[in-house]
């Protein structure tokens, strides 16, 4: 099978779609198909090694995704495009299958930056429609779409994320002391990870800090890992304002290598975001063996089982408690060390390609018909 990939995720800083793209595009290559990453300029070194690309510039990729995108891969001879981003060219000849990893940009526009609202909203139902397969990365996003879209669910599938085999536990006191001196200043530290945007609920997160640091100001620090996303102008305010503001530590964007070294240093990994569609750097901790702390957000409590302590996302006292059970009890750290790991090997790119496989035949075979 031929399949086309939107790899528009891999033109800048590679975020979780970015790390879906790549990693699907790896796991369907192994298993036998013959998939290529498409996109409008070209992508950064290393982006996609080993992954055929076809980029020819354009200006605008919204513009490129609707217009050049659909005679591409036609002339590629694809079987099949599979749209990472979710929404998919308007028209087009090739079959179309849709990633939907979450649908926020249409449940809570008031989370998302303008322009995404204005790119996804218009396009979103003709994907809806057009679409020969919905592949949804968890079974919340499932529930959510047939919930909201009943037309959709005989086309719905669900193949969850994978995790790069390098999220292991691992490291030594040596390089556990590096990491804490790049990006704590040397301190101990609880790390978050991720794009900085409302959604995250980032603020709790700080505001839950500050109540153990009350208590002891030798608590552990914070340091919040990832790009600058979008409406963060409060969140950074917050932050200045802070009686703890030497404590909170803003790295900007961690690449793969910074994010491994980030998880392993890490005294406890803190996720209280208040939606997601699977929550990957919750897997890729949990994968390394860093206790790990999440909200009660569905999709979350999906991906970590009893593999990470859960406080409600509007309850700052309740994550509080967590963080320090997390970072302070010995017998709670052991347990999350131990069950992290074996959770998180469900998640590989392996069963991701497959169950993509399976869905993307099953979706050319009804086009064809």
């Amino acid at each position: 099978m031929r399949i086309a990939i939107d790899g528009r995720a891999l033109l800048g800083q590679s975020t979780g779609i970015g790390t879906y793209t790549r990693g699907i595009a790896r796991a369907l290559i192994a298993q036998g198909h013959e998939a290529a990453l498409f996109a409008p300029r070209a992508l950064p070194p290393g982006a996609a090694d080993g992954i055929p690309v076809y980029a020819r510039w354009h200006p605008s990729g919204t513009v490129w995704a609707q217009a050049s995108l659909p005679r591409a891969v036609r002339r590629w001879g694809a079987d099949i495009l599979l749209a990472a981003l979710t929404i998919a060219p308007r028209t087009g000849e090739v079959p179309v299958a849709s990633v939907v990893h979450d649908l926020t940009a249409w449940t809570h526009p008031e989370w998302h930056a303008r322009r995404t609202v204005a790119a996804f909203l218009p396009n979103w139902e003709r994907t809806a429609e057009r679409a020969a397969c919905l592949l949804c990365v968890s079974e919340t996003t499932a529930r959510e779409l047939r919930a909201l879209y009943p037309e959709t669910a005989p086309r719905v599938r669900v193949a969850e994320n994978g995790v790069d085999e390098e999220f292991t536990p691992g490291g030594d006191s040596s390089s556990r002391e590096a990491a804490r001196r790049r990006f704590a200043g040397g301190s101990r530290f609880v790390l978050y990870l991720g794009t900085l945007e409302p959604r995250k609920n980032i603020g709790a997160l700080v505001a839950a800090c500050e109540r153990l640091w009350v208590k002891r100001r030798a608590r552990p620090d914070l340091v919040l890992a990832g790009g600058m996303g979008w409406k963060t102008a409060g969140l950074l305010r917050r932050i200045a304002r802070s009686p703890f503001r030497d404590k909170i530590h803003l790295t900007g964007y961690a690449s793969r290598e910074a994010a491994l070294s980030l998880y392993r240093a890490a005294e406890a990994f803190v996720y209280p975001s208040l939606f997601e569609g699977f929550g990957l750097p919750v897997a890729e901790a949990m994968a390394c063996g860093t206790p790990t702390v999440i909200s009660t957000a569905e999709a979350l409590r999906e991906v970590a089982g009893d593999a990470a302590l859960m406080a409600p996302p509007d309850d700052v006292e309740a994550l509080a408690l967590r963080i320090e059970q997390a970072i302070e009890d010995p017998a709670t750290r052991e347990l999350l060390r131990v069950a992290g790991p074996e959770r998180a090997r469900r998640y590989s790119w392996e069963n991701a390609g497959a169950r993509t496989a399976a869905a993307l035949t099953e979706a050319v075979a009804g086009a064809a018909h």
